[in-house]
């Protein structure tokens, strides 16, 4: 019987298979949430991940108005051997995404990871600037984002359902939320 249990508890803790990456590169990944819960930390680790498969990353810091946003995701470019690309802080976040989803093109990159400023889901003005940065994706880099990753703190509740709808809604693929 422990044996069973055993290789049943360890076919529930695989990793889900990989997405499958097909179409335009780079491939682009948005990582949104509310403020604090490691959307940049989590860029970091996305980004080792990345190289270990051999590929190359930007990173873009589009949270243009959290103090030291881009200076935090810089030094986790600089651990992961990843390339940077930021804006002058306060700059309009789409802007800032169309000059590095720009220069992740002409430069060749494999995958764009998008850090986006942290914003509750009930505020609608924030939620409407998220989906602006979706449909700024989607021109420049056809069926971008390709995954957009919600990260949610550990103490979820029933308020996490309703984050992650709202997360949808505004230009987050639904089968990622």
């Amino acid at each position: 019987m422990r044996g069973l249990l055993r290789d049943e508890l360890c076919k529930q803790l695989e990793r889900p298979p990989a997405t499958e990456r097909s179409g335009p590169r780079p491939w682009v990944v948005f990582l949104v949430g509310v403020n604090g819960v490691g959307k940049t930390t989590t860029i970091g680790k996305l980004a080792r991940a990345e190289r270990a498969a051999g590929r190359s990353t930007l990173m873009v810091a589009a949270d243009t108005f959290r103090a030291a946003a881009a200076e935090q995701l810089e030094v986790w470019a600089g651990r992961t051997g990843s390339a940077f690309h930021r804006g002058p802080e306060g700059t309009d976040p789409s802007a800032v995404l169309t000059d590095g989803l720009r220069a992740a093109r002409g430069r060749g990159y494999d995958t764009v990871l998008v850090d986006t400023a942290g914003r509750l889901h009930t505020k609608g003005n924030l939620m409407a600037e998220l989906a602006k940065m979706s449909r700024v994706a989607a021109r420049e880099i056809a069926g971008a984002p390709h995954e957009t990753l919600l990260v949610l703190d550990a103490t979820l509740g029933g308020n996490a359902l309703a984050q992650a709808r709202e997360f949808a809604k505004a230009g987050a693929s639904p089968a990622s939320c």
